[in-house]
């Protein structure tokens, strides 16, 4: 098969045989079982298939009359990074389910938005213009929103809508961007940018700005990051997977294109998201600590492990022409955080679907007799530290390496503090998975579980045991990815090849503090400060509940404000705008009315110069005052121009309208 149909193949069969298996389904819930399994697995298998051809050149497709302006894909090593990411979680994830969701409801409708989202997901990663990026964007906001709402309870509806809130709010900011980009360059083809947006002013910086809002919504970067914790903890288990090891990957990639590819690594707009990134991983880390249930921490563990990644990409940016070692790290952590992240949340799924339970304070103990599971977990906590052998490790280790790197290139105290805020970061990220892994598999509490007698099938362990040993062979042989991501490097400009030593001395010595000082953490704050009871009665208190809400104390009455407030302004500036043109209207009916010469009218001349003025600076009329003649240049042309840009960008809003009205019959259905 021509790889380009391979391309097409893994877009469209996703996005038809949700569908298929939609309607199997709702017939026989086993055979669309296997069919969702089959599919994804051929998904993953032409991925796979697919890397002997990109690593040789990429592959392009374009087709014209598609979304307006035709559809642009493309796949480089760098998209195939992020596309095989994908199709392996969604494969292993979709084997997790078919154990999972066996007493939920709406498993029919969840296994369809599943595989719509799988489809739109791909569409962002291949899509060559931000127009069918933005497409596939949007359409990927409501079908994984049908994943967040799926068990129809209160809380879930109430992680939903803030969740919806978030990314259409993201959206709409992202189309102001885009608009904005394509009235200054004519272009949305992501490959064309890079120049035209060089040769911008000032202006490029809101228009970046714009861009990177939109997709740091569904990064969860702070402070847009409110729907984030909610919407992991509301959903089921399988969505939450895909959610955090695959979906957050979307926001990062946008803004991988935007600050690396298309602003070239801009210094201004590198430095702000290293900021960005910093409190990410400091926050994020902090809360967690804080956290009794399992999901939330992990929530706000991918929070901070997004972080990572977003510092990685300032450091990108910030180091020049040495940032290939950012660039290792960033990519490697986008990679290892899909791989670590989804085996923590298989195992807390796991604990979930035998006691319907993951608060700290109700299974504590649970685990300790539970060997296999407790070993796979253990290996997902090792590998999230950064133990050295376990895949975590290894891009940790390239992140630190860059931003020494950057204290070597610049002077002053800056890069020193963003050393310490890494080190304490990643402490924290010790301190909390201690907290979990004690309270579930090391210590004894009042519980009872000797009546628990539901088995772990082998359905829900084997996409646990492929996760697990990938932790450990990617760990143990660094050099494996490190060889993929040389081919990588295209997308970056001038980046050349690295070889990395990860397993030095100081390398390793650096890792071991970090988790002592862990440990310490965990000793001195958590189990001290959050810990209540003695002996087998006890308990985790959450100060955090009592603190200042993003959402409820600030966004909420901002929001408020900011509809009332507008309503205001738009009301008297209609009213303004009515009574200029009735003011203008009379005007005008009045002069016509008054007999003036034509040839000596003051206010012919007056006009005629206004006319002259104009045209110098629109472009749009030539006069000829001596002749009193007066030669329009194709306006028509202009009018048809615009209107045909404008069509482009309505005939893709067209689109989503009509895929969104889909997607709600199918959720009243």
């Amino acid at each position: 098969m021509n790889p380009t149909m391979y391309l097409l193949f893994i877009l469209l069969f996703p996005l038809i045989g949700s569908f298929i298996g939609f309607t199997i389904g709702r017939k026989n819930e086993k055979y669309r079982d296997v069919f969702n399994v089959l599919m994804t697995t051929i998904v993953f298998v032409v991925t796979t298939i697919l890397y002997k051809y990109v690593v040789v050149q990429q592959i392009e497709i374009s087709i014209p009359y598609v979304m307006g302006t035709g559809l642009h894909l493309k796949l480089d090593m760098f998209r195939y990074v992020f596309v095989w990411l994908t199709a392996m979680i969604w494969f292993l994830t979709t084997l997790y389910s078919t154990q999972y969701l066996v007493n939920h409801k709406n498993r029919n409708r969840y296994y369809l938005f599943f595989m719509l989202t799988l489809a739109s997901t791909i569409g962002i990663f291949i899509s060559e213009n931000f127009l069918n990026l933005f497409t596939f964007f949007e359409i990927m906001s409501f079908t994984s929103y049908a994943l967040i709402i799926n068990d129809e309870d209160d809380y879930s509806h109430d992680a939903g809508n803030t969740y919806i809130v978030m990314a259409v709010t993201g959206g709409l900011i992202l189309l102001m961007g885009l608009f904005l980009l394509y009235n200054y360059t004519q272009t949305l083809d992501i490959s064309e940018l890079r120049l035209l947006v060089s040769s911008l002013g000032d202006i490029k910086y809101l228009i970046v700005s714009l861009i990177i809002i939109g997709f740091g919504v569904k990064a969860g970067m702070v402070p847009l990051h409110i729907w984030l914790t909610k919407a992991y903890t509301a959903a089921p288990t399988p969505a939450t997977i895909v959610l955090s090891a695959v979906l957050a990957k979307t926001g990062i990639f946008g803004i991988i294109v935007t600050i690396e590819v298309i602003m070239s690594g801009d210094f201004i707009i590198s430095i702000i998201i290293l900021v960005l990134g910093f409190l990410n991983m400091f926050i994020g880390g902090f809360l967690a600590m804080m956290q009794r249930n399992i999901k939330r921490i992990l929530a706000y563990s991918s929070m901070s492990q997004i972080g990572y990644i977003l510092v990685g990409i300032g450091l990108i940016g910030i180091l020049k022409e040495h940032r290939t070692i950012a660039i290792y790290g960033t990519l490697y952590h986008v990679i290892n955080h899909g791989i670590f992240k989804a085996l923590l949340f298989m195992g807390t799924g796991t604990i979930y679907l035998i006691l319907n339970e993951v608060s700290i304070n109700k299974i504590g103990g649970f685990g300790i007799h539970k060997h296999v599971l407790k070993i796979l977990f253990f290996i997902g906590v090792l590998s999230v530290i950064g133990m050295p052998g376990f895949n975590g490790f290894t891009s940790k280790t390239m992140l630190h390496e860059a931003i020494i790197e950057a204290q070597h290139m610049y002077s002053g105290a800056f890069f020193k503090i963003c050393e310490i805020v890494f080190i304490i970061s990643s402490s924290f990220t010790v301190a909390y998975l201690l907290k979990i892994f004690v309270a579930v598999f090391i210590e004894k509490s009042n519980h009872d579980f000797e009546k628990v007698k539901a088995r772990i099938s082998k359905r829900a362990l084997v996409p646990m045991v492929i996760l697990s040993l990938m932790s450990i062979y990617i760990g143990l042989n660094p050099n494996v990815i490190l060889h993929v991501l040389d081919k990588a490097l295209k997308p970056f400009g001038n980046a050349q090849p690295l070889v990395v030593n990860f397993y030095t001395f100081d390398n390793t010595k650096s890792s071991m503090i970090i988790i002592l000082i862990g440990i310490i953490i965990y000793m001195g704050f958590i189990r001290r400060m959050l810990k209540k009871g003695e002996g087998t009665n006890w308990y985790y208190v959450n100060p955090s509940l009592n603190w200042i809400s993003l959402e409820k104390h600030i966004y909420v009455p901002l929001g408020k404000s900011f509809i009332f407030v507008s309503s205001i302004i738009f009301h008297l500036i209609d009213g303004a705008v009515v009574n200029s043109v009735t003011f203008i209207g009379s005007g005008i009916d009045s002069i016509s009315k008054i007999e003036i010469d034509h040839r000596k009218s003051i206010i012919r001349r007056m006009i005629s110069r206004f006319i002259v003025l104009f045209s110098t600076k629109a472009n749009i009329c030539k006069i000829d005052i001596e002749g009193e003649k007066s030669e329009l240049i194709n306006i028509k042309r202009k009018i048809e121009e615009i209107g045909y840009n404008m069509n482009s960008l309505t005939y893709s809003l067209f689109i989503f309208g009509i895929v969104l009205i889909v997607c709600l019959l199918f959720l009243m259905s």
